[in-house]
């Protein structure tokens, strides 16, 4: 940051966004867990992003830059070198016959401007904006950035020639480093190396779908596979067994863990790396798309000082995010938080988080019994599986502490049959439960290429035929019209640009936990719920959409179970 802790208290408070008494509590809460203060306000939801980045900026003398979500032409993009950007923080986003706009995180930086001015050779007027939103129109580079990574791995694969290299020979360190690079670059949070026989084909998953990226022959599979369980702390001489491993590397300013899965297969062993970016991690639960009524579910519910939180959904529906991001909120140091997971996915800090560890005897179950003696208020555990978990986890929530877990379950009110399957009796899980959080994951809309786009009959048909009762009464009679992207080099012609949750939350009120004990029909409590203002994951989804964050076809896929 350019400015001091106190110059941005101080910013805050004039701002008239943050009430004193938060301010203080988000700035105990900085200094006890030893995290800027700026995450704080944002991760918080103390204060929305572009309001902090406009108050910055006014305080510093410069406009605000709120780029976060503009497509910028790529002659005007290229009038820097990528390296120069990324190097110097800044970006060139707009021009005129005589003056460029510079975005900068530190518009201070006067050696870097008159850079600008000498190669553009015009005036240049100078804008603040955040690292976070700086970070996104830089990925704009990204498609001549693929030119380049594909040119460095092509040189280091001519290099090695038809001879086998060792995984420390220097082009193969050279392609292997590259891969994850594009791959951090195109904001993937998959890389798979898979061997064909005849060439080895490199995919990367992005906003959840996998693509072939690059094809690398098959002779330096070998040495790109001991290169990465060198840096995994694997054994590299044992090729008949499955290993996991983990490492990390840095791109740009994010810090990135890598979860490394190696497989032994019929044309010899594949690779899985799993890319956690702390950058790319949604900083709050508006980012995650909890919104309106579940919003104000959520926020109420983390105020209770004990009792059962569930997030449910199927592999891959962002789980594991949600309750992170709801440990981020509870997590002051007033609090004993520990956790049981496996894997760990990201670090916490001033959490005590361990791993289930089978081999050595560890399980969920196991470990919750030695977190309960270790003095926890929070407690969360990655996932119930078993009968044995799942009564531990609804007795520490009966005796005190709040729990957080996870559970396959396709929507909000299946928690109650499938705790009942897992031989919790329904006075516990009426004691227990106070919120169930059911959700997926669904492609946003690229916002820089948007287009308005008619409902067709066909998509009305799949909606009706798909989900019949559930469609909301007034959706039929509702506007026809919604947004798509429609692709652009900024989203690799997809349309989309990241993820984003529909989400439905279950609050176990009075009533409803007086019909689970009294073990009323599932689809009566349902209607129950519905009284009081539930609003299922669908209404969720097409809201979304007529919002314009996705499109009617992903909410088909993503909630048709």
């Amino acid at each position: 940051m350019i400015i001091s802790e106190d110059k941005l208290r101080l910013i805050l408070l004039k701002s008239g966004f943050v009430a004193p008494e938060e301010l203080e509590a988000a700035t105990k809460i900085s200094h006890d867990l030893d995290t800027p203060l700026i995450d704080v306000v944002i991760e918080r939801g103390i204060i929305l992003e572009r309001f902090l980045g406009e108050a910055i900026a006014d305080h510093i003398g410069f406009p605000y830059a709120d780029i976060k979500n503009e497509k910028i032409a790529k002659k005007i993009l290229n009038l820097l070198p990528a390296n120069v950007a990324n190097k110097k923080r800044m970006v060139i986003f707009g021009e005129n016959k005589d003056v460029v706009s510079l975005a900068m995180e530190n518009p201070h930086d006067l050696a870097s401007v008159e850079y600008v001015k000498k190669r553009v050779g015009k005036s240049v007027k100078i804008f603040f904006t955040l690292a976070n939103v700086l970070n996104l129109a830089l990925d704009q580079y990204k498609a001549d950035v693929k030119a380049d990574y594909e040119k460095i791995i092509s040189e280091n694969i001519n290099a090695i020639g038809q001879n086998k290299a060792a995984a420390t020979d220097l082009p193969v360190v050279k392609i292997f480093d590259t891969i994850i690079e594009f791959a951090a670059s195109e904001r993937a949070s998959d890389i798979h190396i898979e061997n064909l026989g005849d060439k080895v084909v490199v995919r990367f998953r992005v906003d959840g779908k996998l693509r072939d990226v690059l094809e690398l022959p098959a002779s330096i599979q070998a040495s790109i596979i001991t290169r990465i369980k060198i840096i995994s702390g694997l054994r590299t001489d044992d090729h008949r067994i499955p290993q996991d491993g983990r490492f990390r590397f840095k791109h740009r300013e994010d810090e990135i863990s890598v979860r490394v899965s190696i497989l032994p297969t019929l044309n010899g062993e594949d690779a899985e790396l799993r890319l956690l970016s702390q950058a790319a991690r949604p900083k709050t639960l508006e980012d995650l798309g909890l919104s309106g009524i579940n919003l104000k579910l959520v926020i109420e519910g983390l105020k209770q000082p004990h009792g059962l939180i569930l997030s449910t959904g199927p592999t891959g529906s962002g789980k594991t995010t949600t309750l992170y991001n709801i440990l981020t909120i509870l997590n002051t140091a007033d609090v004993n938080i520990c956790t049981i997971e496996d894997p760990i996915e990201y670090g916490l800090r001033r959490v005590n988080q361990i791993q289930v560890n089978t081999a050595a005897g560890l399980t969920f179950a196991s470990g919750l019994r030695s977190i309960l003696r270790h003095d926890p208020n929070i407690v969360l555990v990655g996932e119930i599986r078993d009968q044995e978990t799942a009564e531990i986890a609804t007795h520490a929530a009966l005796t005190g502490h709040l729990v957080l877990s996870s559970l396959h379950t396709n929507d909000a009110i299946s928690t109650i049959p499938r705790l009942e399957d897992l031989g919790v009796q329904p006075y516990l899980i009426a004691s227990t439960l106070n919120l169930a959080i059911a959700q997926r994951l669904v492609p946003k809309n690229h916002q820089s290429c948007l287009v308005t786009k008619e409902l067709d009959q066909t998509t009305i048909d799949n909606l009706i035929k798909g989900f019949g009762e559930r469609l909301p009464p007034a959706f039929i009679q509702s506007k026809k019209r919604y947004y798509a992207g429609a692709g652009c080099d900024a989203c690799s012609h997809t349309g989309f640009k990241g993820r984003t949750g529909i989400f439905e939350v279950l609050k176990f009120s009075e009533k409803i936990k007086q019909m689970i004990i009294a073990r009323k029909p599932i689809p009566e409590i349902l209607s129950q719920a519905k009284k009081e203002g539930f609003k299922a994951m669908l209404e969720d989804g097409l809201e979304k959409v007529q919002s314009g964050l996705t499109t009617y076809d992903e909410i088909i896929k993503a909630v048709k179970d």
